[in-house]
C-alpha cells in the first residue's frame, strides 16, 4: 500500500491531465458556443452534440481492450499528440466548412478520448492503491473540474472578444505540451502475450468483460444502466438545456453562460473535495442518496425557467441549482468509480472501465438529440421540460436505491472494497 499519493508519476499523469483538460475545455466550450451561434437553433444544437457523443459509445470499449494490450503511457503519449494534430489541420478548414467541420472535430475528439480514458482509468490503481484510491478518484474528478471551471470562463471570454482562432490555438498548444510531459511518465505494464489473431482477440477479450458484468456482477450492471437513464433525462437536459435557457431563452451574454459551465465545475470540485470525507461515513449501498439530492435541485431549476421576467434571478438559481446537483452527482461517482476499480482485476481494468463509460454514456446522444428537439418546440415552455426531466430523474432515482440494497443483500458485508469497508457503519 503506497502512503504517499502524490508519487513521481501520479503527479506527472495530473499534471498532463491539468494541461490536456484544460485545453480541451476551453476547445469543447468554444465550438458549442460557435455551433448555438451559427444554427440560431436549439434542435440542431442538440442533434450535433448527439452525433458527436456517438464515438464515446462505440469506441470505449475497444479502448478498453487497447488499455489492457498496449502500454497505457504510449496510448496517452500518442493520442495527444494525434488531438494536437487533428486540432490543427480541421483548424485550417474551418473557413471553408463551417458548422460541418465543428461537426467533424467535436466527433474526431471524441473518439479519441474514447480510447484515451481507459487508459487514464486503468492507470490510477496502479499510481494511488489502497486507501489512496478514492483520493486519487477524487484528484481525478477536482483536476477535471476546475479544467471545466476555468476553461469556460477563459474560452467565453476568448471567444466573446477574439472569435475562434485564439482558442484552437490553445488547444493546439495544450495537447503538445501535455503529450511531451507524458514522455516521462512510468506506468508499471507487463506486456501479455498475443495467442490470438485481432479479432478473436478483440472476441475474447469483450466476452470476458461482459462475462464479468453480467454473471459475476448483474447487480452492477443493472446499476450502470439505471445511471444511462440518468444521463439520458438529467445530464443531456444539462447540456442542451443550459446553453439554450441560458443564452436563447433568458437572452444573455456568453460570458454569463461561461459561468453557468464553471458553476458545474465548481460543484464537481466540491463533490471531489468532499469526497474523501464523505466515503468514511456512506458505504456504497447507501449513495444513492446523492442522486436525490442531484435530482431534487431540478425543482428550483425549473421554478428559476417558469418565466424570463427577472432573467437575471433565474440566472443565479440556475448557478445555485447547478453547483449543489454537480456536488451529488460527482460524489455519487467518485465513490462508485473506486468500488469498481477495487473489484476489477488488474489485467481487466482497461475493459471493464471502458464498457462501464459506454454504458454510462450511451444514452446521451438520445437524450441530447431528445431535449434538442423539446426546448425547439415554441409551444413547449421550458420549464415544462425541466419538470419531465426532474420527474423522470426521481423515478430512476428511487429504482437505483432499490438496486444497491440488494446489491447489499446479496453480497453483504463483503461488497465494500478496502479503503472504503472500514467506514462503512451507518446509524
Amino acid at each position: 500500500m503506497k502512503n504517499k499519493l502524490f508519487s513521481r508519476d501520479f503527479t506527472i499523469m495530473i499534471a498532463g491531465q491539468i494541461i490536456s483538460l484544460f485545453g480541451n475545455a476551453i476547445l469543447r466550450f468554444a465550438l458549442s458556443l460557435y455551433v448555438l451561434d451559427q444554427t440560431g437553433s436549439a434542435t440542431a444544437f442538440g442533434i450535433i452534440l448527439a452525433i458527436s457523443m456517438i464515438p464515446m459509445v462505440v469506441g470505449a470499449p475497444f479502448g478498453g481492450i487497447l488499455a489492457d494490450r498496449v502500454s497505457r503511457k504510449r496510448i496517452m503519449v500518442a493520442l495527444d499528440y494525434i488531438t494536437a494534430a487533428v486540432i490543427g489541420v480541421l483548424g485550417l478548414l474551418i473557413q471553408a466548412g463551417g458548422v460541418t467541420v465543428i461537426a467533424a472535430l467535436m466527433f474526431v475528439m471524441v473518439l479519441i478520448q474514447a480510447f484515451y480514458q481507459p487508459a487514464v482509468q486503468a492507470s490510477v490503481p496502479l499510481l494511488a492503491s489502497g486507501e489512496n484510491l478514492v483520493r486519487a478518484n477524487g484528484v481525478v474528478v477536482q483536476v477535471n473540474a476546475l479544467a471545466n471551471l476555468l476553461g469556460p470562463i477563459i474560452g467565453g471570454f476568448l471567444y466573446g472578444f477574439f472569435g475562434l482562432w485564439p482558442i484552437l490555438a490553445v488547444g493546439f498548444g495544450c495537447f503538445l505540451a501535455s503529450a511531451t510531459m507524458e514522455l516521462f511518465l512510468h506506468i508499471p505494464f507487463m506486456p501479455r502475450k498475443r495467442e490470438q489473431g485481432i479479432m478473436d482477440m478483440i472476441k475474447s477479450d469483450t466476452g470476458g468483460a461482459m462475462r464479468f458484468l453480467l454473471r459475476e456482477n448483474p447487480s452492477m450492471l443493472k446499476l450502470l444502466l439505471l445511471v444511462a437513464a440518468l444521463n439520458l433525462f438529467m445530464s443531456a437536459m444539462f447540456t442542451v438545456g443550459l446553453p439554450y435557457l441560458v443564452k436563447i431563452f433568458l437572452g444573455l451574454s456568453n460570458q454569463l453562460y461561461g459561468f453557468v459551465e464553471g458553476a458545474m465545475a465548481v460543484g464537481s470540485i466540491m463533490g471531489g473535495v468532499l469526497a474523501g470525507a464523505v466515503v468514511k461515513r456512506v458505504r456504497f449501498t447507501a449513495a444513492s442518496r446523492f442522486l436525490f439530492g442531484a435530482t431534487l435541485c431540478l425543482v428550483p431549476l425549473g421554478f428559476a425557467v417558469a418565466g424570463n421576467g427577472m432573467p437575471l434571478m433565474s440566472y443565479g438559481v440556475i448557478i445555485a441549482s447547478v453547483v449543489i446537483c454537480l456536488c451529488c452527482t460527482t460524489l455519487f461517482s467518485v465513490i462508485a468509480q473506486a468500488f469498481i476499480q477495487q473489484i476489477t482485476p488488474n489485467e481487466m481494468l482497461g475493459k471493464v472501465m471502458s464498457f462501464v463509460t459506454m454504458f454510462c454514456t450511451c444514452a446521451y446522444p438520445l437524450g441530447q438529440a431528445m431535449y434538442g428537439f423539446l426546448f425547439g418546440i415554441d409551444s413547449l415552455a421550458p420549464a415544462v421540460v425541466v419538470g419531465m426531466a426532474g420527474v423522470a430523474s426521481l423515478l430512476i432515482a428511487f429504482a437505483a436505491g432499490k438496486t444497491l440494497k440488494r446489491f447489499a443483500e446479496n453480497e453483504g458485508d463483503g461488497i465494500a472494497p478496502e479503503g472504503l469497508a472500514e467506514p462503512a457503519k451507518l446509524g
